[in-house]
Parts: C-alpha cells; structure tokens; sequence
C-alpha cells in the first residue's frame, strides 16, 4: 500500500471539510475515517462533530430523519467508526424530534 498517497487524499479530504455541506459530510463519513482524517484530537473531527450536531445546519439541509438515521446505520457498519461521530448523528436525531 502507498501510504503517501493516503497522506495526500487525507489532506486534501481533510481540507475540503469546511466547504462540504451536510449531505456530504453525511456520505463521506466512512472515507473521512478510513483515511484517518475523522480521529481523537484531530481538529477537522472537532469540526464534523459541531456541524453535525447543529440543529439549525441540519434542517437548512433537507435530509429526513430517516435519511439521517440510515447514515448513522452506515456509519455504525463501518470498519473503525468513530464513537464522537457517531454521538454527533444521534444527539441530531435526538434534536429533530425537539
């Protein structure tokens, strides 16, 4: 494997985080770890943590709760999903039902 080439599509994912929407987050979430971008202390996991999370982000987004709660499905099934992320997804099932 070439890791170096992992190294630059981590980066290059880890700077397109802040221009990506909603829904994108939402589908690259198992690339993002995969890459390790999405890890413990990592400031880009920070980042998807908060956005993820905010209530008013996710309802400008159009995504259903039912589309958000397949994601989270998704994310769970992955290989090493990681536990913040997916504390994020359901404190915004959580705040969908507010």
């Amino acid at each position: 494997m070439n890791y170096s080439y992992i190294d630059v599509e981590a980066d290059r994912a880890e700077e397109r985080i802040p221009s990506m929407s909603y829904a994108e987050l939402l589908e690259n979430l198992t690339r993002l770890t995969e890459l390790g971008v999405l890890r413990q202390g990592n400031p880009a996991s920070m980042l998807v943590v908060a956005r993820l999370a905010d209530r008013a982000r996710f309802r400008r987004s159009g995504i259903t709760l039912d589309e958000l709660g397949a994601a989270l499905d998704r994310y769970r099934a992955s290989a090493d999903p990681a536990e913040a992320i997916v504390k994020a997804i359901e404190q915004a099932i959580a705040n969908f039902a507010r």
